[in-house]
């Protein structure tokens, strides 16, 4: 017996082997998964003979008393190449043909050579920002959150978290004297721009020497603030203001940091501030557009960012700032804003139902068109057809093939479509003899809406976000000729856009050869207005 089986002494046996190695790098350590079927229990893995798993790696033997999907390899602390081996046993020891892989694991090294972005620090004598206005997050490292601990002058041991775009507000410092915060940032550090297993902390110290009350700071809004009496700008100078007030053409909020009692804001531009002009001077056209007081189907053309309202938002949230007029939009931070309802400190302005177009917006459509957009204009009309509340007439005589005229506004604002959601106006068209032959598509009127008209293309930092209803949409009906008839434009489609520029077309631009009609063809219009 003994003979037959001589030839075979030598035979070696081959449990079962994993049928994949693949390794994910953590801090000091990597994660290897063994099997295509991914991380399963070990009562679900049948190998044949196989009974336990072996890891060999930098002269170190672990023996596991199972078979595994994954197992973890800890204690990997030097920066170099690991080159690991992983097979399994049977119940008489003999290998599998094991499964090896080569890794670098992340080590403290590693961890030592992490940078995270330096912050931005604003400081007045009692108080400090301090916020990072490029990302955290880079090719090196994915940022998560920040710790953050300091001491007020009381004492006080403040401590906090920030999440994504971190900000920290620290209040009631000591002036004049060097301020310390300790900074703890949460991240997960990146190997070959794919991110570790494990999250780390980057810890800091930030020292900031702050300024005296009268340390003279530099405001953003300086023309802002001198209209408001500021002549001194030291929180010494400041400090007897309580109220501010601002317009809605304002950029930024962020002067606020350096009042250290103000408790009230008017956002409105009160009687302090009038809307922004504009000039015009083309094709023997000259005007100046705007001025006067602010008008609620007027918004700021781009919303104050949150990041420039976040000093109101902290005074507020500080119980400082105790009352916030505003009108619904015209600034962008609606939503910034209504979280305080319930502390009754917003005053949300109630604005009409309708809101008249004053004629210092008014703009002959000539300056675009010397000859295609004639109008013979009179504005005020000194004589008009009778009718009920007839407000603002003009009388247009139509004098080129597509005459128009222009409501505009200077290009800071845009119109407040989510407070007012149509635009109604009145027509007195000619009888319907006066639309015989070409002239038949001039018993339309066709409004147009625009970032800028085509020859001020400078005026908007959007591009032209044109819209406009179809031509047909405002064919006045022929029993309608002759009387005074609302027109309303729906504007829903403008809610998003930054339009500004409003062209009243007289028969939609129609294509034809135009020639002068025998009979002049005049038109009235009146009651130009925004409504909800």
């Amino acid at each position: 017996m003994y003979d037959n089986v001589e030839p075979y002494s030598t035979e070696v046996i081959y449990p079962a082997k994993y049928d994949t190695i693949s390794a994910k790098i953590g801090f000091e350590r990597v994660e290897l998964d063994l099997m295509k079927a991914g991380r399963i229990p070990s009562k679900q893995i049948s190998m044949g003979k196989s009974t336990k798993t072996v890891i060999e790696y930098d002269g170190k033997q672990v023996v596991i008393d199972s078979l595994v999907s994954w197992i973890n390899v800890p204690d990997l602390k030097q920066p170099k190449l690991y080159r690991i081996k992983v097979y399994t046993v049977d119940q008489y020891d003999n290998k599998s043909v094991p499964q090896e892989i080569a890794v670098i694991p992340f080590t403290s090294g590693d961890w030592d050579n992490l940078v995270v972005a330096s912050p931005r620090v604003l400081t007045s004598p009692n108080a400090a920002v301090i916020d990072w206005p490029s990302a955290l997050s880079s090719i090196l490292l994915e940022y998560r959150s920040v710790d953050y601990e300091y001491t007020d002058k009381d004492g006080k041991k403040i401590t906090g978290n920030k999440g994504a775009n971190p900000r920290i507000f620290a209040a009631n410092l000591n002036a004049g004297e060097q301020f310390n915060i300790q900074l703890s940032y949460n991240v997960i550090p990146k190997v070959n721009g794919t991110t570790i297993l494990d999250s780390l902390k980057i810890e800091t110290s930030l020292n900031i020497n702050m300024p005296t009350s009268s340390t003279v700071f530099n405001p953003a809004e300086q023309d802002i603030l001198a209209a408001n009496g500021v002549t001194v700008f030291t929180s010494e100078g400041v400090s007897s203001y309580r109220k501010l007030v601002f317009p809605v053409h304002t950029n930024t909020l962020q002067d606020l940091f350096y009042f250290p009692n103000i408790e009230e804001l008017d956002l409105t531009g009160g009687d302090i501030f009038d809307l922004k002009t504009i000039s015009y001077n083309r094709n023997n056209i000259s005007k100046v557009i705007g001025g006067g007081d602010y008008l609620p189907f007027i918004r700021k053309v781009s919303p104050i960012s949150d990041a420039n309202a976040q000093t109101m938002v902290d005074l507020l949230n500080l119980g400082i700032i105790k009352k916030v007029k505003y009108v619904p939009n015209s600034l962008g931070i609606d939503h910034l804003l209504r979280p305080f309802d319930e502390a009754g400190v917003i005053e949300w302005v109630t604005t009409p139902d309708e809101s008249l177009i004053p004629m210092n917006f008014f703009l002959d459509g000539k300056i675009q068109d010397a000859t295609a957009w004639a109008l013979d204009l009179v504005n005020p009309a000194t004589s008009y057809p009778a009718g009920t509340n007839i407000v603002n007439p003009i009388k247009a005589t139509l004098k080129g093939k597509n005459g128009s005229f222009i409501f505009v506004l200077p290009k800071e604002y845009r119109f407040n479509i989510a407070e007012y959601k149509y635009l109604k106006f009145k027509v007195y068209m000619p009888a319907k003899s006066t639309y015989n032959g070409i002239y038949g598509p001039y018993q339309r009127i066709w409004p147009r809406f625009m970032n800028y008209t085509w020859a001020f293309n400078t005026e908007s930092s959007f591009g032209q976000e044109y819209w406009a209803p179809d031509a047909n949409a405002f064919r006045i009906s022929d029993e309608n000729l002759e009387k005074w008839t609302d027109v309303t434009v729906d504007l829903s489609n403008l809610i998003d856009r930054h339009n500004r520029v409003v062209v009243i077309n007289i028969g939609g631009e129609p294509t034809l050869t135009f020639s002068l009609p025998a009979t002049d063809m005049v038109y009235y219009f009146s009651n130009f207005r925004f409504a909800k």
